[in-house]
């Protein structure tokens, strides 16, 4: 699911990118907003370990809780 909404938004970026000389500075500081609540959001996945792959058992290991 995390890889849907950042690859949809990672498109609208790049159809912004193309179309940066006609919108002109409030489209940009737009675009600039919506990356930073696109790294917010990441932030938050990454902090509540939303993005942390394997086993419980490697998870515990990888934060130091052990058994």
């Amino acid at each position: 699911m995390f890889f849907v909404i950042f690859d949809l938004e990672a498109v609208f970026l790049f159809a912004w990118a193309v179309a940066v000389p006609e919108l002109g500075r409030a489209r940009y500081i737009e675009a600039l907003v919506v990356i930073a609540i696109l790294v917010a959001a990441l932030a938050y996945l990454w902090r509540m370990g939303a993005l942390d792959w394997g086993t419980p058992a490697q998870l515990r290991t990888r934060r130091g809780e052990g058994r």
